[in-house]
């Protein structure tokens, strides 16, 4: 367990050496780690706290969203008006929820920050688990500080990071503490929904009494949405009320989107080495950790199938396979080390101090 601290302590450190030099060229201007819009609905409502924020030349990004929903925080109806759909931004709640306790302005940026990085400590620390477990050092955990997905949600205030913690948690745990591990589920999916895709892996890797608690996750979820549909107004479009057409609405037919914007674009490029990665960490990890196999080829097949609006921007790809990156570290563990942790002393070390 030291050792697995270590590694989170230094993948939080790594995180932030690349994403703080970010708000020092803004001037120390932490509204950069926002991404308030010109045109955003959210603009008027940050300026109150923030004035002259670091703007973006367009609507900007989620985390000028998740800043008025924390700021507002339990009172949605205040914020109406200044998210785009109140209704859809509702449904990840559990990230807001824990930082609307800090005062606006830059203590909630910061507070918002801190949350993402000890949820990128939180990730190592569950990856250096599931390495050791494989017979791999628990080094590998590191990176989780250098995971695009992870960074991007540091560096945007999203809640990306967490969702994603609470998950690879989850599947830490989740053949032998089942039900803690439904709880994580649950919180990820109130955090960001498209992580229901690892109750799904779990679903498929497991027994029949491990499918039977493991359809809790989604169940919530519906009800939370169910809530909200009636407690918060629809909005027109994406977002407005019906998660089914809102999920169609992000989706298109497989590399239709890829196709339309070309091998010349960056986002292609960088979706195509996503994909070629997490189907070769798929593979590799198909036996030894059947539900990030799955996982990680639920991610692949909502990689290609996400519409242009999405796969014009790179970092957005990378968002949808966030497991992508990690998946490859621990495929490089199995492979190296195709007995288990017996394979290796320190491996085997790893192994017996994360079992005590």
């Amino acid at each position: 367990m030291r050792r697995e601290l270590l590694v989170g302590l230094a993948a939080m450190v790594l995180a932030a050496a690349i994403v703080v030099p970010q708000v020092i060229r803004d001037g120390g201007n932490v509204s950069t780690y926002l991404r308030v819009g010109t045109y955003s609905a959210s603009r008027p409502y940050i300026e109150r706290s923030l004035p002259n924020p670091v703007l973006t030349g367009d609507y900007g990004h989620d985390g000028q969203q998740f800043y008025v929903i924390a700021s507002t925080f339990p009172h949605p109806h205040d914020a109406i008006g200044y998210v785009d759909q109140i209704r859809y931004r509702f449904r990840r709640v559990l990230f807001p929820a824990l930082v609307s306790a800090a005062p606006d302005g830059a203590p909630l940026v910061w507070t918002m920050f801190a949350v993402n990085l000890l949820a990128i400590g939180a990730a190592a620390m569950a990856l250096a688990r599931l390495a050791s477990r494989l017979g791999g050092t628990t080094w590998l955990g590191i990176v989780a500080g250098i995971s695009p997905a992870l960074l991007e949600s540091l560096q945007g205030s999203l809640g990306d990071a967490l969702a994603f913690a609470l998950a690879l948690w989850a599947v830490v745990l989740w053949r032998r503490h089942l039900g803690g591990a439904v709880v994580l589920l649950t919180l990820a999916a109130l955090t960001r929904e498209t992580t229901l895709v690892v109750a799904a892996a779990c679903f498929v890797a497991g027994d029949r009494r491990q499918r039977l608690w493991l359809l809790v996750p989604p169940a919530v979820f519906v009800v939370w949405v169910g809530i909200v549909s009636w407690w918060l107004p629809q909005s027109d479009g994406h977002g407005g009320g019906n998660i089914l057409r809102d999920t169609a609405g992000e989706l298109t037919v497989p590399f239709r989107a890829w196709i339309h914007l070309g091998l010349d674009s960056q986002s292609v490029v960088l979706g195509l080495g996503l994909l070629v990665a997490s189907l070769a960490a798929a593979w590799t990890l198909r036996r030894r950790l059947p539900e990030v196999a799955v996982w990680v080829l639920l991610d692949a097949l909502i990689l290609v199938m996400s519409d242009e609006g999405v796969a014009e921007r790179p970092l957005n790809l990378a968002r949808v396979a966030a497991m992508a990156v990690p998946a490859i570290a621990l495929a490089v563990a199995a492979v190296r080390h195709p007995d288990g942790p017996a394979s290796s002393p320190e491996s085997r070390l790893d192994h017996l101090t994360t079992m005590g």
